[in-house]
């Protein structure tokens, strides 16, 4: 199960923050999926191969979370480079937002109306 968690930081300090996310992962998270593609390795010189897949889903498991944290830092950095982009042309990145939500809202959708 995956929970969203609203984290806030002052905006210059964005690029640091999630450069301290990704040490995290190198330094927490990465090292897991060596432990199980290295077990999966000696398992399989041993020819315990139920145990090397069990290493191989482990590592794939652990990968998995991975990326699901690379893709949410990815975009938090995406919405940094909007946002940073916006202010130095001088649009408020609130009033954008809300203007992006209110249209569409408001533009026509694709499906028809069927009278009967």
């Amino acid at each position: 199960m995956k929970a969203m968690i609203r984290y806030g930081c002052d905006l210059e300090d964005v690029p640091r923050t999630v450069s301290e996310l990704l040490h995290n992962l190198k330094e927490n998270d990465i090292p897991l999926v060596e432990i199980d593609v290295q077990d999966a390795i000696s398992y399989s010189h041993e020819k315990n191969t139920s145990k090397a897949f069990e290493a191989i889903e482990q590592a794939r498991i652990q990968l998995a979370k991975i990326d699901s944290r690379l893709m949410d830092y990815g975009s938090i950095l995406i919405s940094y480079a909007n946002t940073s982009t916006q202010l130095k042309l001088g649009i408020d990145p609130n009033e954008a937002s809300s203007e992006e939500t209110s249209n569409k809202s408001t533009e026509p959708s694709d499906e028809q109306e069927t009278h009967d």
